[in-house]
């Protein structure tokens, strides 16, 4: 493979990730069944994070990083628990 070939790969690979971050919804106008799947994806990838010790807990960067890289958004966190309170406090 040619080496402008290959550039071109890297660079759709290292934007991939980029690219379904930036296409996820705001998870104002999730509907409450989208905003809990989200939270399941989200809780998946942080137990990913965990098991594999993968980063440290304190390093946001590398936290964010494997958010992105399945397609998730680290700074959705807090919109989602506040989502998600919301949603627990009416069912009560």
């Amino acid at each position: 493979m040619n080496k402008s070939m290959r550039n071109l790969i890297l660079i759709i690979t290292l934007l991939f990730p980029v690219a379904k971050v930036m296409a996820s919804p705001a998870v104002d106008i999730m509907s409450d069944n989208e905003v809990s799947e989200y939270a399941i994806r989200m809780s998946s990838v942080l137990d990913k994070i965990r098991d594999g010790r993968l980063c440290i807990t304190e390093d946001i960067r590398c936290i964010s990083a494997e958010f992105a890289r399945h397609g998730m958004s680290y700074a959705d966190k807090e919109p989602v628990i506040k989502r998600l309170s919301i949603m627990i406090g009416s069912i009560h």
